[in-house]
């Protein structure tokens, strides 16, 4: 088949389907944005999605990985490339706000990540496709990742170490964003690791000396990797906080714990800062005659994204032709109000650091064009589970303006984008490009057989292997 001679009609199949069913999709995501279920607590956010898919004609498969909250949504027309579309659903505990220009907090859960934008147009995306497969005779099987736990729960490392990605021959993802790219962008590897001090205790005022303060072995530690700061690159990172620093002050602390977060461009380099971190807490372990304990976080772990340029250029060009996202004359007044505290250098500075956009739109309250920089060779400040799924296919990623320009992830103004039109219209924009670029995915065998060269050379000086243990669950956690 000639893909070529078909991709218009694909994409008038593809918009189509979408314009035509705005307002289900729509729905869907308010639903989602007004049931906020936190990391593997997203039972009816998974019920309401993977029943949408089903009822279109799509086979499931739920509680994959032993995660109640995961599936797969399947469907083919037949032998051909098996593409992916990655999907998500879960919340942000206590950032619920109501749908207002000023800050009105609910204090309840929320999805100020766009996570209800993300797993609707990602489901909206696989349904279209299957439109277009039908209509067009494209021959092959597209999945639909119901994909729970980003935040801080790591489930796409569990469903990569068990296999539920397996066979894909490419995937495309996105998500919610200030500007609207196809990025290249590397991610940061992160390890989450506890340390634990194990001393005596004794009174503070008549017997200290028969104390060994495991509190004053976390102080010290972490004195010892703020020094580290000064002998690693520059692209490392390193967060700390102390979970359990003792009871009252008149009892040397016989327990202690300190919690890090140690991120690196990739997982080679944060072995090496993990060596190094570890080797800070044996240290004041000895100098403070104490024990250490090191508990790496099942939940928490992730490896660097790898992008495949050969997608990436692909779904670019398709995102070009659906053109970005659609504001109404309403969404650029509520913006306006939304970015009242918000100056134009840290809009200006947003959109360079994480776009490479310096146009002269770059400063306005909403980005509608689609950046030309694909990022590429750069890496991304921030974490993600979608990373282990990147090491075993080509993989591409949108970023799809739903969000003001200038406020960060995680803010009350984009849990409020979330629930508007502003964070919808970017939503639509997201299941028309997926789905197109999937559509073109599948109907060109020779693309996928390239991408595939490309991701094999970029794998091969560091071949994958799970950052979590092989016998941990998704429902343990390092307590």
């Amino acid at each position: 088949m000639d893909y070529s001679a078909i991709q218009s009609d694909v994409q008038s199949t593809v918009i189509d389907w979408v314009e035509q069913n705005e307002q289900k999709i729509i729905a869907v995501s308010r639903q989602l944005w007004e049931n906020p279920e936190l990391q593997y607590e997203e039972v009816e956010s998974a019920r309401l999605l993977s029943g949408w898919l089903e009822e279109n004609g799509f086979t499931l498969e739920r509680g994959v990985a032993d995660i109640p909250t995961a599936f797969v949504a399947t469907y083919t027309t037949g032998e051909g490339p098996v593409i992916g579309i990655l999907g998500e659903y879960d919340a942000l505990p206590g950032v619920g706000v109501e749908i207002a220009p000023v800050h009105k907090p609910t204090g309840k859960n929320g999805h100020a990540c766009g996570h209800n934008l993300y797993g609707a147009g990602s489901s909206a995306a696989a349904i279209a496709l299957k439109q277009a497969m039908d209509a067009n005779g494209i021959r092959g099987t597209v999945k639909m990742f119901g994909c729970p736990a980003e935040e801080g729960g790591g489930a796409k490392v569990f469903m990569t170490r068990d296999g539920v990605f397996d066979g894909l021959d490419a995937v495309i993802t996105w998500h919610p964003a200030n500007a609207s790219i196809c990025t290249q962008a590397s991610s940061l590897a992160i390890y989450s690791v506890r340390f634990r001090f194990h001393g005596r205790a004794a009174h503070a005022g008549v017997t200290p000396h028969l104390g060994r303060s495991a509190l004053d072995a976390a102080i010290l530690m972490d004195v010892g990797v703020q020094f580290l700061r000064e002998h690693m690159p520059v692209s490392n990172r390193i967060h700390s906080v102390i979970t359990n620093g003792g009871v009252v002050p008149n009892v040397v602390p016989d327990f202690s714990e300190i919690w890090y977060n140690l991120r690196a461009p990739t997982r080679a380099d944060v072995d090496v800062l993990l060596e190094r971190v570890t080797n800070i807490a044996r240290g004041m372990a000895l100098a403070t005659d104490t024990t250490v304990e090191v508990c790496k976080q099942s939940r928490g772990c992730s490896s660097n994204n790898i992008a495949n340029a050969v997608l990436s250029e692909v779904a670019l060009a398709n995102l070009k032709r659906v053109g970005g996202p659609k504001f109404t004359k309403e969404d650029w007044e509520f913006a306006k109000e939304l970015n009242a505290g918000v100056t134009r250098q840290e809009k200006l500075e947003n959109m360079r650091m994480m776009y490479n956009i310096t146009d002269e739109h770059a400063a306005d309250d909403l980005y509608e064009g689609v950046g030309d920089d694909m990022l590429k060779g750069q890496t991304a400040p921030y974490s993600g589970d979608s990373g282990d799924v990147s090491w075993q296919m080509p993989y591409c990623q949108y970023s799809i303006a739903c969000q003001t320009v200038g406020t960060g992830n995680h803010s009350w103004q984009q849990t409020v984008c979330a629930g508007s039109h502003i964070g919808q219209a970017g939503m639509l924009c997201a299941a028309k490009a997926l789905a197109c670029s999937a559509a073109e995915f599948m109907g060109r065998p020779g693309l996928i057989a390239a991408a595939k060269a490309e991701h094999a050379k970029k794998t091969e000086a560091y071949p994958y292997t799970s950052p979590i243990p092989a016998d941990a669950k998704a429902t343990d956690m390092c307590k």
